[in-house]
């Protein structure tokens, strides 16, 4: 069970202020305005939305006196400066005010107190932001009181208001209170101005005591270290990647509780819940199915079979394991949104090794060295003889026979997963349904591997330039259909059912993703940890969303110089990685990721599935995007 707090993560005032960014953001958009939008002050502490005002182009200014008429500025929520409204007025500059209304409420009565003849006394610490800008509202002439001895510094005025800040101890704030009262004999107005982190803890204990261990998301100290220190087995996670590292290298308890400070907003909580729930249902299935992966293989070696059998299904059998079985998974999961049974596991089995056929032969065409961290078939017998003798002929014949055998290795896969299939559904009454499906999907992959063999080549020697058209064809076929849709139809078809519309355009579009994160995985980041070579899709000049970018961009030579080459060396590949950021190819990907991702997120609301269906949708969608192989 998951729990999150009732109060977690930005208040409402906070969240409304973000809001209020978004708001001016699409107006300027639409209205074609120019002006480049400002947030004033301590506008933004936690770091994922900096990133995304950022990507936006918002800029953050500390001094009013930097702001121009050709900005259009956001004043925060904590409140600001009387000097900085006066600048803005005065200088007719157009802004927005994001101040929470309780801090508004308050500005204008220390200004009518203040008028009336109070004396005006803040208790905080002297360089509380917070209590400055509110002393400006009474002319700076308000009393600054931080322990009991320094009431002596007030005059002999009775008409007093008090002022307690939001971090300030309140019982010394009592004390304090209770002591001006005494020496001036008076009863004091008071206003303490409310602390949400003090709220956010209070209902992080309640939930708490129900859970077993408690993430406490978020990157600003101050809400994290008074967080950490009220809630016993809590861990801190910094972000969404930290917190998917200890969830997968963790064993998780049964009872979790996700909360975060006031600086933490409540969109990345919910999105660290929806995470949660898909690595709980993935890691379940995963153990699952890798235990029962090992006895399937061990079923591929028949005592009828000699040696040269042998060894090839051996080297199958290798290549068979270690895998992230998402696919298996997504069968089990099409089961369990579909209806009622427990019947998943041999046709997710036959699946993924389906997948490791594809696997084989897709590395063949690729003339790829490395697959889930391991050599490739062909790598490995040209390994075992390939410098045996040194002859050309005798080189040639090998590298012929490294490539059958991995031919022979991967149409050996296919049909041990189709006699797998058949031999454990033969008294299942949609047999036929899950065939036909499962052929279909064959189908789809194979033609989604003919236009992804022939386009490299046709756009290499100049007879055809692809278009993103092209390239979403590709992953269409060979991941949405292939890696989603398929086994969802799969796991539908175990209860006769056969998914909707909206779902399909939801898995294929979350199949896009999958294949466009793939795509970055395999040229920007390290083959130690995505499990193979970073250069095979540069080698092979394979046609990407990144590839399709940089043609129509004035790198397109320099890049075309590259691309392609055998060989790459790591200066070369450098410079490729360069280019691809020089002109901007990589973040219209990241924008284009992004922008679908926002889709998909809405869409899910909209399926005919469970509410906890729904998060582990979100949650697989998260995992596609932020995973590193």
């Amino acid at each position: 069970m998951i729990y999150i707090p009732e109060t977690a993560g930005s208040p409402k005032s906070v969240m409304a202020s973000l809001g209020l960014v978004y708001d001016v953001y699409e107006k300027n958009l639409l209205n074609n305005d120019n002006r480049k939008i400002c947030l004033f002050g301590n506008f933004v502490l936690n770091s994922m939305v900096k990133k995304e005002f950022k990507d936006l182009g918002i800029i953050t200014v500390y001094n009013i006196n930097d702001v121009t008429k050709d900005n259009i500025v956001i004043l925060n929520s904590y409140g600001v400066n009387k000097k900085v409204y006066d600048y803005l007025n005065s200088n007719k500059i157009e802004y927005y005010d994001g101040t929470n209304k309780s801090i508004l409420k308050l500005q204008k009565e220390i200004d009518n107190k203040y008028n009336e003849g109070y004396e005006i006394i803040f208790v905080g610490n002297y360089n509380d932001i917070e209590l400055i800008n509110l002393n400006s509202y009474c002319n700076n002439t308000g009393i600054f009181v931080n322990k009991e001895e320094e009431f002596v510094k007030l005059s002999n005025n009775n008409k007093k208001y008090i002022i307690c800040s939001s971090t300030y101890d309140k019982d010394k704030f009592n004390n304090i209170c209770k002591v001006i009262e005494n020496n001036y004999n008076l009863e004091l107005e008071k206003y303490v101005i409310k602390n949400e982190l003090d709220l956010i803890v209070k209902d992080s204990v309640k939930t708490s005591k129900k859970c077993d261990l408690m993430f406490i998301a978020g990157d600003n100290k101050e809400d994290v270290t008074t967080l950490k220190r009220n809630l016993d087995n809590s861990v801190c996670v910094t972000n969404v990647n930290e917190f998917l590292k200890y969830c997968l290298e963790n064993e998780l308890p049964k009872n979790i509780g996700i909360t975060g400070g006031i600086n933490t907003p409540i969109k990345e909580i919910y999105n660290y819940k929806y995470l949660l729930e898909f690595i709980i249902f993935y890691k379940d299935k995963l153990g699952e199915l890798d235990s029962n992966q090992n006895d399937i293989n061990l079923n591929l070696i028949q005592k009828e079979d000699n040696d040269i059998i042998k060894d090839a299904v051996e080297d199958f059998i290798d290549l068979n394991k270690d895998g992230k079985y998402i696919r298996g998974c997504l069968i089990s999961l099409g089961e369990y949104l579909s209806g009622e049974g427990n019947n998943y596991l041999n046709l997710a089995l036959a699946y993924e090794m389906f997948q490791t056929s594809v696997l084989i032969h897709d590395d063949i065409i690729d003339n790829a060295r490395m697959r889930r961290g391991k050599e490739t078939i062909p790598r490995r017998i040209c390994k075992k003889y390939l410098n045996k003798i040194n002859d050309k002929e005798y080189q040639k014949d090998t590298l012929r026979y490294a490539n059958s055998i991995g031919i022979c290795s991967g149409d050996l896969g296919f049909y041990e997963a189709n006699k797998l299939i058949v031999n454990s559904y033969k008294n299942h009454e949609y047999l036929t349904k899950i065939l036909e499906i499962y052929n279909d999907i064959v189908i789809k992959t194979i033609k989604g591997e003919i236009i992804d063999v022939t386009l490299p080549f046709v756009n290499k020697y100049n007879y055809y330039h692809s278009t993103e058209k092209d390239i979403i064809d590709i992953y269409h076929l060979k991941t949405s259909f292939y890696t989603l849709i398929g086994p969802f139809m799969l796991g539908y078809a175990l209860n006769g059912k056969d998914i909707d519309e909206k779902l399909y355009e939801v898995l294929n579009k979350i199949g896009l993703s999958f294949q466009i994160k793939d795509d970055m995985l395999g040229i920007f980041s390290d083959e130690k940890i995505i499990g193979k070579s970073n250069i095979s899709d540069i080698e092979e000049f394979k046609q990407t969303l990144l590839y399709s970018h940089i043609i129509t961009t004035p790198y397109r030579e320099e890049f075309l110089k590259l691309y392609g080459k055998k060989n790459i060396t790591d200066r070369e590949l450098d410079r490729i990685r360069e280019l691809l950021k020089l002109s901007e190819s990589v973040d219209y990907v990241n924008e284009y990721l992004d922008n679908l991702s926002s889709d998909i997120f809405n869409e899910i609301e909209e399926l005919k599935i469970s509410d906890i269906g729904k998060d582990i949708f979100k949650g697989l969608l998260l995992y596609i995007n932020i995973r590193e192989k």
